[in-house]
């Protein structure tokens, strides 16, 4: 069961409400794109050599993952941190390619160009390969965000919003990649656990989204948008690189200070919109492992059912960073199949700790 509405509203004002949300940035499409590669957990154990560890083979098994697409090969893993860097960019870019190619979408119409990754590979960025590679307009605004993580869907969404306003009858195309493998390193003896963590929950992947304020065009509207940073809490998370050794650090706490703060957040997000909880038909969670799904679940008081998609992306594709919340979306899109006058909800926790929220409308 959803949780009790906040704010109960006259059914002449929901209605007003939903029929005027039709205006606005929709997400126009959306796709994502794998690498071939499957590695079970068991797999990802023994090629970081953490196969008969016990701590390690106990959070491995409980955290959630079922498998991940990782590139662990013996020629990438022998590689140095930096000797990577060239084989992560192409990796990404084609990627990043493929998952534009499924949209289907129509270069002449594009603005604005936003990619976004954990942390930057240098110049040029995905933004200006995609330019180049699709040869759009030589005009075409282009930016990459970097260092955001798991909470770069809300506010990538809000600066692709924007844009569209920059440039009307225009679209924005915003392209989250990333290589997790690139930062994995097998085991060392005086590892700290928090690099066990890390390694047993985070996948590669990449995602496309296609914003339009064509009001002919599919999929939701974006209604409103919020990013609320917990005061405190830096060094959460944090992208950390010791010589030839590399990991990002999560610290023990962190599902609890997001399930401390989201509760509070998520209230006064709604009601500055006029809505309650039971108000929102889909829940998108962040996938971002066991304990942070299970921490949203109970301080929002959700069904089983709500977090159910957040669950199997987690099962199947692990922790992918950046473009984690967009698989999430897709599924909700693809197999719930959100119907007019439904909301639905988004909810990012990244470094910060970063909280994003977005009301969709369809």
């Amino acid at each position: 069961m959803h949780g009790p509405s906040t704010i109960p509203l006259p059914e002449p004002y929901l209605t007003a409400y939903r029929t005027s949300r039709r205006s606005g940035p929709r997400i126009a499409a959306i796709s994502v794109s794998d690498s071939p590669e499957t590695l079970s957990q068991a797999q990802v154990l023994e090629r970081l050599g953490l196969s008969g560890d016990e701590f390690a083979e106990g959070i491995f098994e409980r955290c959630g993952v079922k498998q991940r697409h990782l590139d662990l090969s013996d020629a990438f893993m022998q590689g140095t941190l930096q000797a990577r860097s060239e084989q992560i960019e192409r990796d990404l870019m084609a990627h990043s390619i493929h998952a534009v190619d499924a949209l289907a979408l129509d270069v002449r119409r594009i603005g604005t160009v936003f990619s976004s990754s954990l942390y930057s590979l240098g110049c040029p960025t995905l933004a200006h390969g995609l330019v180049e590679h699709y040869a759009m307009n030589a005009s075409t605004d282009k930016y990459h965000i970097t260092g955001v993580g798991c909470a770069s869907g809300v506010p990538l969404m809000r600066l692709a919003s924007q844009a569209l306003r920059e440039h009307p009858g225009q679209d924005a195309l915003l392209v989250a990649a990333e290589s997790m493998s690139g930062i994995l390193t097998r085991a060392l003896p005086d590892d700290p656990r928090a690099k066990v963590v890390g390694s047993a929950i985070f996948g590669d992947g990449c995602a496309a989204a296609l914003l339009s304020e064509d009001p002919s065009a599919d999929g939701p509207t974006i209604l409103a948008s919020k990013v609320h940073q917990v005061a405190g809490t830096l060094d959460a998370v944090s992208l950390r690189f010791t010589g030839e050794d590399g990991y990002l650090h999560l610290a023990r706490e962190l599902p609890e200070l997001a399930g401390a703060a989201i509760g509070e957040v998520v209230h006064e997000f709604l009601r500055a919109n006029k809505l309650g909880r039971s108000a929102i038909d889909h829940w998108i969670i962040h996938p971002g492992g066991r304990r942070i799904i299970e921490n949203v679940h109970a301080a929002l008081e959700l069904s089983d059912d709500d977090v159910a998609l957040s669950w199997e992306v987690l099962a199947g594709h692990g922790n992918v960073g950046t473009p984690s919340i967009l698989y999430v979306l897709k599924e909700t899109i693809d197999r719930r199949d959100p119907q007019p006058g439904q909301h639905g909800l988004v909810v990012t926790i990244g470094p910060g700790v970063t909280l994003g929220l977005m009301l969709l409308g369809w």
